[in-house]
């Protein structure tokens, strides 16, 4: 692969992670008016799957959104088994832990991605850096660090779950959606994944109505930027990097929540947060940089 197609997909994943991180302004506002989690996500998935799937026939025809009936059926797998779970665990887990407690665990995935990447998929881990890892993660605890407190072990087996599902999930797109068009794939990854959360969020038509008629500006807003820029973003990424960067790549979410809210909500960042900032930041520009892949530099 050409360093300019590398570096294309560093970006693509650095914004997705960029967009992904309006996720806590756009969350705060909605449970700010009763909404459930599940009721969110439900709706944002829906939407945006249904957006750009009619996006896509009007555009390019019907031809565009055809895929063979494997492919299908693995988008319709990771939406179920993929998005949906993580997203239900990760919902379950914070009714047991604090917010941060929970955060953190879910920011595992990175390193449960070098592992199922390593022993399942053969990818390998340059000497010069496999020290990324460990390096994210610290800058992760770090921007993270508050109360971290569990009310029931459930909840902790809940949020290192969804770490694990999220992560399984990057794996088997990695290799599984590698030459289907990531548009296409996210339109079924979502539809599917939007259908099984509202199925389990919420118990009547005009529960649904209701939210949608009161908060349909931050649904749609989720649907565009959180999820069909956000997804589309990380899946065109993810075809030209290996697993394990992508992982941690993404780490630029948190990042941006927390920038978010010190610019819209007035919140202050403590110096160990900077610290962690900084951290990830450095894992960013390590990894960036240019190497040549050969099994004499692999040491993992």
């Amino acid at each position: 692969m050409s360093m300019n197609q590398r570096t294309l997909g560093i970006l693509q994943i650095l914004c997705a992670g960029v967009c992904f991180g309006f996720l806590g302004i756009f969350g705060r506002a909605a449970y700010a008016q009763g909404i459930s989690p599940l009721e969110l996500l439900g709706l944002r998935f829906l939407t945006s799957g249904l957006i750009l799937f009619l996006g896509l026939i009007l555009i390019y025809g019907r031809q565009k959104i055809k895929l063979t009936w494997r492919n299908f059926s693995i988008c319709i797998v990771l939406g179920v088994f993929g998005y949906a779970l993580f997203s239900s665990f990760y919902f379950f887990a914070i009714q047991g832990l604090s917010v941060s407690l929970a955060v953190l665990l879910l920011y595992t995935f990175p390193i449960w991605v070098a592992l199922g990447a390593r022993l399942f998929l053969g990818e390998r881990i340059p000497k010069s850096r496999i020290f990324t890892i460990p390096l994210a993660m610290l800058g992760i605890i770090f921007l993270l660090w508050g109360d971290f407190s569990i009310a029931n072990y459930f909840s902790f087996a809940f949020g290192l779950g969804a770490a694990i599902f999220y992560a399984i999930y990057i794996l088997i797109s990695s290799r599984q959606l590698a030459k289907i068009d990531p548009l296409v794939s996210v339109v079924y990854i979502q539809i599917s994944a939007g259908a099984i959360l509202c199925l389990l969020g919420f118990h009547s038509l005009q529960r649904a109505f209701f939210v949608y008629k009161n908060i349909w500006y931050l649904i749609l807003a989720m649907a565009i930027i959180c999820s069909i820029a956000a997804m589309s973003l990380f899946q065109s990424g993810l075809q030209k990097l290996q697993s394990w960067e992508a992982a941690i790549l993404s780490t630029s979410e948190p990042i941006t929540g927390i920038s978010l809210a010190i610019i819209l909500l007035g919140e202050k960042l403590s110096m160990i947060q900077v610290v962690g900032t900084i951290l990830v930041i450095t894992s960013f520009i390590c990894i960036s940089i240019p190497y040549h892949r050969s099994l004499k530099d692999s040491s993992f």
